[in-house]
């Protein structure tokens, strides 16, 4: 009956909530409110199913809720004599991570703290179930960490003390979790976190290994799950009165990431210059690696050493010619500009230069070895920059160089850097961008002018429409050009994904020499002419008593007389010939 009774009041709060009569009608949260200890006392399993469904529900719909009254849930959960069950701790997850909503992650970690500390102080106590509820706790942490991120749930919260002290311990179960919260920590910062130097080196190695052992994807994916109670109500009401709050996307988990020192983590004596003395490759490679992995962090604190690796970094992009040793250098490169952002930009405008002067070199210009290090430098260049450098190789003498730009010019308009920078990056640039290919589209390999026409008619889809400044630029393509490129344009348009029919330039060439014509005939009095006609003076019209000229038919005939009368033998003979003495 008490399990019916528990289903019924959380069908009862949610509909309540639904229906939006909360304030008027808090009578089943009040109900809830004064039998919360019977709802931790169940001892069966289907009631504690019942008791703690109907808990999370409480505090996720009731509106007003005090964090002193629901504070102490996290203690008594972790006390629970049913908390080494399976199904229990995953019920009690969900309750403390919305009593972490309402109270907030440092107030709950001090109130795990304090609670595993008087267990560790008690004197009558099962060791196995002491871990158990220990283990309990660094999962409530790890699930923290992962919902609410950093900075709200960093190391100085409180928690590191206690995961480096179990980490060592023999029981599976308790390492296991403890390693859990130093992954998600190290996943969330970018690297390890500075507690964890003074671990054994067995123990780093193994956090190591299972830091490697994750993707990349699931690295990129973190994000927080949950917002505080109060986060929330400002969030809504920023909507509503037409605001934004940004607690989401690429610039919102950077701001909320950590910042290291990476310069700090360089060996005493390391510098980039004595590279340039090394002799063997491998060596070359080993010292730029050490570089690569200090630099390796969501987010770098500034400082004014990574202006001084500008030049040698410079020298190593344009002039390198061992692609281990080029791949090292650029990835540098790309991680200082990922993690520096803004504060690397005077350094970025220095090194894209040199990274796209090596375009037209095949062996180099490969996504992993160059093109995805030019890319991550848009973290911290402006788009304007990016494309003012780019654009003197869409019209260059190298067919490979061409084609290359173009495809680098479109997959930047969807990287994560360029839609938070400049999110109308097509719509802005895209009469710079035009007039950029205009000689391409007279170029005389076809792979460039079909790639020209691709790129153009993805550009004009993105924009949504053809812009009116856009048609002139589309009237200098050379006449001879126009129709292949209009065929070729409308290929591509048919292939984009929801495009709009028609094209947009179909039938636009001949419009506008239909409108050219029609203004040179209103200039010249209303004579008629021919577009192709350079002359615009017609010839003089025969007149009347002129005889008919012979028509085609009759020009046969006209010619067979005309070779018989000029025939040297139907001649007439010259006056001094016999024949005209006779």
């Amino acid at each position: 009956r008490r399990c019916s009774a528990y289903n019924e009041l959380t069908t009862q709060m949610v509909s309540v909530t639904e229906a939006g009569d909360v304030t008027k009608d808090e009578a089943h949260f009040h109900l809830l409110r004064q039998h919360l200890d019977t709802c931790l006392g169940e001892t069966l399993p289907k009631g504690q199913d019942a008791a703690l469904s109907a808990l999370a529900t409480y505090l996720e719909k009731c509106p007003a809720i005090e964090a002193e009254e629901v504070l102490g849930l996290v203690r008594r959960l972790v006390e629970h004599k049913a908390i080494d069950k399976p199904k229990m701790q995953q019920l009690s997850t969900v309750v403390v991570m919305l009593v972490a909503e309402i109270c907030e992650c440092p107030a709950v970690i001090g109130e795990l703290m304090a609670c595993l500390t008087d267990l560790e102080a008690a004197k009558k106590k099962t060791v196995g179930f002491f871990k158990k509820q220990v283990a309990f706790a660094m999962k409530l942490v790890q699930q923290l960490i992962a919902d609410f991120g950093l900075p709200k749930m960093n190391s100085k919260v409180g928690y590191m003390p206690a995961v480096l002290k179990h980490v060592a311990d023999s029981d599976r179960g308790l390492r296991e979790a403890c390693y859990g919260v130093l992954v998600e920590l190290s996943v969330w910062m970018g690297d390890l976190p500075d507690a964890t130097k003074d671990m054994e080196a067995s123990k780093k190695k193994e956090l190591v290994n299972r830091l490697a052992a994750i993707t990349d994807e699931d690295k990129a994916q973190r994000e927080p799950r949950r917002l505080y109670r109060g986060e929330r109500a400002a969030q809504a009401k920023a909507t509503a009165t037409g605001g934004s709050v940004s607690t989401t996307g690429a610039g919102g988990a950077y701001n909320r990431s950590e910042t290291v020192d990476a310069l700090r983590r360089l060996p005493k004596g390391w510098t980039l210059e004595k590279v340039f003395s090394i002799e063997k490759w491998t060596e070359k490679q080993l010292h730029l690696r050490v570089l690569s992995e200090a630099v390796a962090a969501k987010r770098l604190q500034p400082s004014e050493g990574y202006a001084a690796l500008v030049p040698a970094m410079a020298r190593l992009l344009k002039a390198e010619s061992n692609i281990p040793v080029l791949t090292e250098s650029a990835k540098c490169v790309g991680l200082m500009a990922q993690g520096l952002r803004g504060d690397f930009e005077r350094p970025a405008k220095q090194l894209l230069p040199m990274a796209l002067g090596r375009i037209i070199d095949k062996s180099v210009w490969k996504p992993s070895i160059l093109v995805d290090r030019v890319e991550q430098l848009l973290w911290s260049l402006p788009y304007e920059f990016f494309f003012d450098e780019l654009r003197q190789y869409l019209a260059c003498k190298s067919i490979w160089a061409k084609k290359e730009a173009m495809a680098l010019l479109l997959r930047t308009l969807d990287l994560p850097q360029v839609q938070e920078t400049c999110p109308n990056a097509a719509q802005r640039f895209l009469l710079q961008i035009s007039e950029s290919l205009l000689p391409a589209i007279d170029d005389s390999d076809s792979g460039v002018r079909l790639e020209t026409a691709k790129c153009l008619a993805i550009l004009i889809h993105r924009t949504g429409s053809l812009p009116e400044d856009v048609v002139p630029v589309l009237m200098r393509i050379p006449t001879t050009r126009q129709g292949a490129f209009q065929s070729s344009f409308e290929e591509e348009w048919k292939k984009t994904k929801n495009a709009p029919q028609p094209c947009p330039i179909s039938g636009l060439f001949v419009e506008q020499q239909e409108r050219r014509s029609g203004s040179c005939t209103r200039g010249n009095g209303g004579r008629n002419h021919s577009p192709s006609q350079g002359n615009s003076r017609q010839p003089t019209p025969l007149p009347r008593s002129h005889p008919a000229l012979p028509t085609r038919a009759a020009q046969p005939a006209a010619s067979s007389s005309r070779s018989r009368t000029e025939s040297p033998s139907k001649a007439r003979p010259p006056a001094n010939s016999a024949r005209a003495r006779q």
